[in-house]
């Protein structure tokens, strides 16, 4: 069975409020973002978010939809998943990404590396050495980028919480695949590339065979691999809505974008390839409401 996990998309909502609001609608997981602005609206720190939500939920699942390995140590995730592990009562998931925000990482006064085999190379040596912290409480690492040695860490959580990677070219996924509780396969409209995550002309080619080739690609490296995809999704009449379905009109994903039902039956035809969790990313804040009765209920 397949999990769907809501992100929160946007930045006035009081993060307790929304995640009561997505557990009582019955969504699997919840997920928080890492930015400190989108689009010049400010985000809240990403770990006192989460934390936040984990404490006003009890059964649903808390990931980080994901960290930054651009702007935050290897270490410093580590220790912050295995403290939100303790604070949600073993119901966090440490998702951990490559960090793409150019314009952001510069505003904070940190260096963005313009090469992406640099990016990915960072990535990869800090997805092993969270892996050596969660499975061994330390880690020694001695890599192009990192340099580690940590005795210990901590604080000490009974289960560690699952590591969660996105994946998308050959190199990270032959890297990470081996090191991840879940491997979340990157689609080519959802590509890094330091100056955006979303466009439409890339992802109006994308057809369910180009998703499983994907997939294959994964269970190549590790057949047992638990599978995750990132999808985004409007419901309702609003504007933004109406044009990213016309944007993509004639592809598999115009049909993410209008009437619930409709929404809700595309998600779980992709969602039948064999996906462990699907995350879902609202392009209006009214989408998770309206869609929870047809998605959730199927």
């Amino acid at each position: 069975m397949t999990r769907f996990i809501a992100t929160l998309m946007e930045t006035r909502s009081q993060p307790a409020e929304w995640a009561s609001k997505r557990e009582a609608e019955g969504w699997h997981g919840i997920a928080v973002p890492d930015h400190v602005f989108i689009e010049k609206q400010a985000v809240a720190h990403l770990w006192v978010t989460a934390t936040e939500m984990a404490l006003a939920t009890k059964k649903v699942t808390i990931a980080t939809s994901f960290a930054n390995n651009l702007l935050r140590s290897p270490v410093e995730f580590a220790q912050g998943s295995l403290a939100l592990q303790r604070a949600s009562n073993g119901r966090f998931e440490a998702g951990l990404g490559a960090g793409w925000d150019q314009d952001e990482l510069e505003a904070t006064g940190v260096n963005f590396p313009l090469e992406a085999q640099e990016r990915a190379g960072r990535y990869i040596e800090a997805g092993k050495i969270v892996r050596q912290l969660f499975d061994e409480g330390s880690a020694d690492f001695s890599g192009r980028w990192y340099r580690v040695k940590m005795d210990t860490i901590g604080p000490q959580v009974e289960d560690r919480p699952p590591l969660v990677v996105s994946v998308g070219g050959p190199r990270t996924t032959k890297a990470l695949t081996p090191v991840a509780d879940v491997v979340e396969v990157k689609l080519p409209g959802f590509a890094t590339t330091g100056k955006g995550s979303f466009h439409t002309r890339s992802l109006s080619t994308v057809s369910l065979q180009d998703i499983e080739a994907r997939m294959d690609e994964v269970r190549g490296i590790r057949p047992d691999a638990r599978l995750g995809l990132f999808l985004a999704a409007g419901c309702g009449n609003d504007a933004v809505v109406g044009t990213l379905r016309k944007r993509l009109q004639g592809s598999l994903f115009a049909s993410l974008f209008g009437p619930a039902d409709e929404v809700a039956e595309t998600i779980h035809k992709i969602s039948a390839l064999g996906f462990e969790r699907l995350t879902i990313g609202a392009v209006t804040p009214k989408t998770y409401q309206q869609l929870a009765p047809s998605l959730l209920t199927h």
